[in-house]
């Protein structure tokens, strides 16, 4: 009873759920209340949808994990890049730009005498 305890102080912790199989094989799940009337409300409104709706709501839920798959891809690709060798500083940045406004030079046409 006392890793029951324990697991049910983690799964509050953390939101998870934990599934554990008992001697004779059968499956069950532990989850928070409030996760399971999400559950069986979710699927009682999916009961009274039309088929379009039901269509509509199935294509937004897979866009939905698309856009945060390619956020997970957009995650890791940052990670593996390679830290940046130097960084400029504003004032070498502004030093530079002085620089080459000091070699510029300007020309101009010269007016004919006639």
């Amino acid at each position: 009873m006392k890793n029951f305890k324990r697991i049910l102080d983690l799964i509050k912790k953390t939101g998870d759920k934990y599934i554990f199989e008992n001697e004779t094989g059968e499956i069950f799940i532990i989850l928070s209340l409030d996760d399971y009337e999400n559950y069986i409300f979710k699927n009682n409104q999916l009961k009274n949808l039309s088929e379009e709706e039901l269509l509509n709501k199935i294509n937004k839920d897979i866009a939905l994990w698309k856009v945060s798959q390619e956020d997970k891809i957009i995650d890791q690709s940052w990670q593996d890049l390679p830290p940046a060798e130097k960084e400029s500083s504003f004032a070498e940045a502004s030093e530079d730009i002085e620089k080459e406004e000091e070699d510029r030079y300007y020309f101009e046409p010269a007016e004919d005498e006639e």
